[in-house]
């Protein structure tokens, strides 16, 4: 089983490098975290890095601190990509391609559909039916025998309720709830997670929510409803882009929309989209893929090199 070479490899490397991918939410730094607390019970020195900082309510996870910015690849056995979905997600496709080159070990760790990521890892331990990657590595620290303390479930548990939306999601299994009833039992503080992800909101962040309501469209032979936040948007809120947090599912919970696309202004004047979806017979990775993007079925997200042109409540998007 593939499960069992990634232990394997896991016994046999010491100096082992966790990646969490670019724009980190809850279920890839959650999911690198733990597995990271685990190896250092193992005896391992593992190291986390991610391209961009820590989002304020996940400022709560254990030792969030330890994750660098900047490492050399070189220095470590043992490479593992943590829920990046592909490599331009990572934030260090160059890097990863030159260790892959040199053939370095690369463990790829997802429940993303399959993508380049898959053609230069070494072991691909990818579950597209898990709720999470963090689910994974539930099964992951079941087979390496390692005790799961409080603050290991508590973050492990942080990865499950926010790539299920609260256990909203469609993607919210018997498997799911079954893991969740588990890290309770060994001690996770939901309250500590809901206080922190779901209740963690600033007036500056209601506030650009309300700018994000004002200007909701809907097209509606498409059964899709959008909305943008530019950069002045941000200013003029005194928000930041943490505040953005959770306003594409907000939009996304109108009964009779098929998906909810937010689009925002990205601090190098791009455009990114969030793309999310609770209807079974959209797969929303199908539109980001047009785009050069990716994701999965229920959420994904792409990139675009243009601007908003806006006047009052009415707005469009500006190509390069």
């Amino acid at each position: 089983m593939l499960i069992d070479k990634v232990v394997a490899k896991l016994k046999q490397y010491d100096e082992i490098l966790l990646i969490i991918h670019e724009n980190p939410d809850g279920d890839t730094l959650a999911a690198a975290i733990t597995l990271s607390e685990a190896l250092k019970k193992m005896g391992k020195n593992p190291s986390m890095i991610c391209k961009d900082s820590v989002p304020k309510p996940f400022q709560f996870l254990l030792n969030y601190q330890e994750i660098s910015h900047d490492l050399l690849f070189g220095d470590f056995e043992l490479i593992l990509v943590i829920d990046c979905g592909d490599l331009k997600r990572t934030g260090f496709d160059e890097r990863l391609k030159k260790m892959a080159k040199k053939k370095k070990t690369i463990i790829n760790i997802d429940h993303h559909p399959k993508n380049d990521l898959h053609k230069i890892a070494t072991v691909n331990l990818v579950d597209f039916k898990a709720s999470s990657t963090s689910e994974i590595i539930w099964e992951l620290l079941e087979k390496l025998q390692v005790e799961i303390d409080k603050e290991m479930a508590t973050t492990l548990l942080t990865g499950l309720y926010t790539d299920t939306g609260g256990f909203k999601h469609s993607n919210t299994s018997p498997k799911t709830l079954k893991i969740a009833a588990e890290l309770l039992r060994l001690g996770a503080k939901i309250k500590l997670i809901t206080k922190n992800v779901s209740f963690n909101r600033t007036i500056p962040s209601m506030k650009l929510w309300g700018v994000v309501l004002n200007r909701l469209k809907k097209q509606a032979d498409l059964s899709i409803v959008y909305s943008v936040i530019t950069k002045d948007d941000l200013l003029n809120c005194g928000a930041d882009y943490d505040d953005i947090a959770g306003v594409v599912n907000l939009i996304n919970s109108i009964p009779d929309a098929k998906a909810a696309i937010l689009f925002y202004e990205t601090e190098d004047n791009k455009i990114r989209a969030s793309v999310r979806t609770e209807s079974d017979g959209v797969d929303v990775s199908r539109l980001a893929n047009l785009f050069g993007g990716g994701g999965h079925k229920k959420a994904s997200g792409f990139t675009l090199d243009g601007h908003f042109k806006i006047k009052e409540n009415d707005w469009e998007i500006v190509l390069k």
